[in-house]
């Protein structure tokens, strides 16, 4: 697939619009909220079918040792998402990933030097989200009651955890078909011909 992959940019293009996550005040609000539906609608899903109570039906040592499982979970589930998108940065341009990490904000993140077109683009976006979604769900299906909540954990993180990747995916998919994203982790950059117009998405 290397040949949706451009290490320069094409004679023509400019940059059209640029979101820097630390500092659009309107992007993180958004994600922010999106973030709290997708976290509630999937906690409410959860205690409909699965009592909470369930979760603290083994004993205070074993339900102390599930929460620090779960933690350790949460902690690797943030690896393997940033893995995955680094997989399939490598699937796009034929090289591998770069990889940052923003420890005042506890935040990692895989990024490449490639202009990538729109489809690529959300397809590495959106690629963890679908293949940790579907995963977990397997597990979810096997796993005993009592232990249910603390899988489920994960599960919820990884979802609610996903606005940044929804949004981002959402905004480019309202671009012309021509557009261009490079991607620093922290700040994308769109690029499209002069004289195309954004579709109208916000």
């Amino acid at each position: 697939m290397k040949q949706n992959t451009y290490w320069e940019l094409p004679p023509g293009y400019s940059l059209q619009r640029e979101v820097k996550l630390p500092e659009d005040r309107s992007a993180l609000k958004i994600m922010a909220v999106l973030q709290l539906v997708l976290a509630g609608a999937l906690i409410l899903f959860g205690a409909l079918r699965h009592p909470v109570r369930e979760a603290f039906s083994m004993g205070a040592a074993r339900t102390a040792a599930a929460f620090c499982m779960t933690a350790a979970g949460i902690f690797l589930y943030f690896l393997a998402h940033e893995w995955v998108h680094g997989v399939f940065i490598r699937v796009f341009t034929g090289r591998s990933a770069a990889f940052g990490f923003e420890l005042k904000k506890g935040m990692a993140y895989a990024y490449s030097k490639a202009y990538l077109p729109r489809i690529p683009y959300v397809i590495i976006a959106l690629a963890p989200l679908t293949v940790w979604t579907a995963l977990l769900g397997m597990l979810l299906g096997d796993v005993p009651e009592s232990w249910f909540w603390y899988l489920y954990l994960i599960q919820i993180v990884n979802v609610s955890g996903a606005a940044g990747d929804l949004y981002v995916s959402w905004l480019t998919l309202g671009m012309p078909t021509e557009t261009l994203i490079l991607d620093s982790g922290m700040e994308m950059r769109f690029y499209w011909p002069d004289g195309k117009k954004q579709k109208e998405t916000e």
